[in-house]
């Protein structure tokens, strides 16, 4: 796989934060389904950067990477929030570190656990009641499911599903269009 499966990936499951509606988005990557995973990642650095566009690797093994593409400033807005920032300190993080520092436990917890801590969704914005009744119910008894489990504000989640839908769509399309992928990304 080349650049045009990257950008393909990148715009199927990150086009809602790429376009600047959503603050992160954290995707897979199987590194050997490309030709050169680390020269190709490089590449968009450009880009990136002059879009506010950060790249963290949360976890890396020898066959997969994981990376979390954010913006700062929404995604410090989002974990700043008083909900967020108390549901942060009950797992164990110090809400007041800057965003470098809580992506850095973050990364740690997930390498300690090798799986998704629950947190993770204040990270990705979804709302702070939504992860906390995650947690609490352990998964179930969600009112809705889609982009992530709903507990609280259903009608308000569904319009925000509408909108990440619409925003994949539309990104993808134009890209398939011949849309240059630099010119879809939004600066933010």
């Amino acid at each position: 796989m080349g650049k045009e499966a990257f950008e393909q990936l990148l715009g199927m499951h990150g086009a809602p934060m790429l376009v600047g509606v959503k603050p992160a988005v954290l995707l897979s990557f199987r590194k050997d389904r490309f030709e050169d995973f680390e020269g190709l990642l490089a590449s968009y650095a450009p880009c990136f950067h002059c879009k506010g566009i950060t790249v963290c690797r949360l976890a890396e093994g020898e066959a997969y990477v994981l990376l979390l593409f954010y913006r700062a400033r929404p995604l410090a807005r989002a974990l700043k929030r008083r909900e967020a920032r108390a549901l942060l300190e009950r797992r164990g993080y110090d809400s007041a570190a800057p965003l470098p520092a809580l992506l850095a436990e973050l990364a740690r917890r997930i390498g300690l656990q090798k799986s998704f801590p629950h947190e993770i969704g204040l990270f990705l914005g979804y709302p702070p009641g939504d992860v906390a009744g995650f947690i609490e119910h352990r998964g179930q008894q969600f009112a809705l499911a889609g982009y992530w489990k709903v507990y609280e504000n259903e009608e308000e989640a569904r319009a925000l599903f509408a909108l990440y839908a619409h925003c994949t769509e539309e990104f993808c399309g134009r890209l398939a269009a011949g849309q240059r992928f630099e010119d879809l990304v939004a600066a933010v």
